[in-house]
């Protein structure tokens, strides 16, 4: 087995955990490290099984409460999970989606609501309104950012920052609010419309559908801004790397080319971060 810490090629078995995990020792660096590490696995009591289930639900819609009680895990368990699984996703979109090919990208913004009145922290304040600004490639349906956000200049800034590191296209489509044409660059071919949006707002739909907090007109929103954030990560990661088009049969990385083969949660979770 290759060394989780500094990439030896050989290592030896090195006895195992009280989990019943195998331990590893290296030869190059003189670490111990055991088959688990560098993964959301490590140091969680919990099998691969229920932290799948909890991913799944959660991108599904379900509620953290509800995670919870479906899985029979404890609450503060399944944010854990959830929030590691954000940060693992936002590794693996930062490091896998570069120099990706498209003839235009089209950009547009999803609605939702945010609320919290009792034990808010000090970053936690921001209620009300949220918007969540995306950018789609046309070619393949891929999401090349989302960031979240008010209303304003900012949160465009910084999508199309975000975006243009992710492709060298210059032509971009969105509806008519004018901080795009105040944001973007002028090298940029802006064209302003309904009509070349359509695949984006129809993936704007299904992911709302998806994601219960994001409904419209219910008593089902978010109750942290962060945590807003958080599930973005984790339903943009999984729109992109393990849900399947229906017709097509793909993800949006396969008709990207960044991938061969539909991702699994598996593969999120174990996805290397450290070498």
């Amino acid at each position: 087995m290759e060394c989780r810490l500094c990439g030896h090629p050989t290592t030896h078995k090195h006895g195992k955990a009280p989990n019943g995990t195998q331990r590893y020792f290296c030869p190059h660096c003189q670490q111990k490290f055991n088959e688990r590490f560098d993964t959301l696995y490590y140091h969680r009591q919990v099998t691969p099984e229920q932290i799948r289930q909890v991913l799944q639900a959660h991108s599904e819609g379900s509620s953290l409460k509800g995670v919870s009680r479906i899985t029979g895990l404890a609450y503060n368990t399944v944010v854990s999970i959830v929030r590691a699984a954000s940060q693992q996703a936002q590794l693996v979109h930062n490091a896998q989606v570069q120099a990706v090919q498209t003839q235009e990208v089209s950009t547009d913004e999803l609605w939702c609501f945010v609320k919290k009145q009792k034990q808010c922290l000090l970053d936690e304040l921001e209620v009300r309104d949220c918007w969540i600004g995306m950018s789609l490639t046309d070619s393949s349906g891929l999401i090349l950012a989302a960031r979240v956000g008010k209303y304003t200049d900012e949160l465009i800034d910084e999508l199309v920052v975000s975006s243009e590191g992710k492709t060298a296209c210059k032509r971009w489509n969105s509806d008519d609010w004018g901080g795009y044409k105040r944001v973007l660059p002028p090298e940029i071919l802006h064209h302003i419309g309904k009509d070349k949006t359509q695949c984006l707002e129809r993936t704007n739909g299904i992911v709302r559908q998806q994601t219960g907090r994001w409904y419209r007109r219910q008593n089902k929103f978010g109750k942290v801004w962060e945590q807003t954030t958080v599930t973005t990560r984790i339903v943009v990661t999984y729109f992109n790397w393990i849900w399947q088009h229906s017709r097509l049969k793909t993800t949006a990385t396969q008709r990207a080319g960044l991938t061969l083969q539909p991702w699994t949660w598996h593969d999120l979770i174990t996805y290397r971060t450290i070498i």
